[in-house]
């Protein structure tokens, strides 16, 4: 039996249609399963503990990303400069990440996923001040 021009068409596109399919729905997969990682810095004033606006944005936005990715942990790193004789900085790395973490918290991600180390009083080697003034964020990493 012979096939009518109509079935070889229809054959055809279908031949052609389920690789374009099958990649379309690879290509919805990769936003579903793709990066589920992300790394945030949070600057801090001189000597602070205190979130400003840019501060608090950045804690909203690596909040909403962990909350997007309820099984990936939640890693804070936090950092403070080298110490004015005059001023008290123990502590000031673990306090700015605690103050981080709570923030997160009150922006819904579970406590119990979040983990925290301070690294004390770190030389900037270079850099400006405020990139040691800082607690890093890292969703997933």
């Amino acid at each position: 039996m012979r096939s009518s021009p109509r079935d070889w068409i229809g054959t055809s596109m279908r031949q052609r249609f389920i690789p374009l399919l099958l990649l379309a729905a690879l290509g919805g997969c990769t936003s579903l399963f793709g990066d589920r990682t992300r790394s945030y810095s949070v600057y801090f004033q001189p000597y602070s503990t205190d979130l400003d606006a840019h501060a608090h944005q950045t804690v909203l936005d690596a909040a909403a990303f962990a909350q997007l990715h309820p099984l990936q942990p939640v890693f804070l790193v936090g950092y403070a400069g080298r110490p004015d004789p005059s001023k008290d900085v123990d502590g000031l790395s673990a306090q700015r990440a605690e103050v981080v973490k709570q923030a997160l918290v009150r922006n819904g991600v579970r406590a119990g996923r979040i983990s925290v180390t301070a690294n004390g009083i770190t030389d900037p080697e270079g850099k400006p001040e405020v990139a040691v003034r800082r607690v890093d964020i890292n969703v997933g990493r």
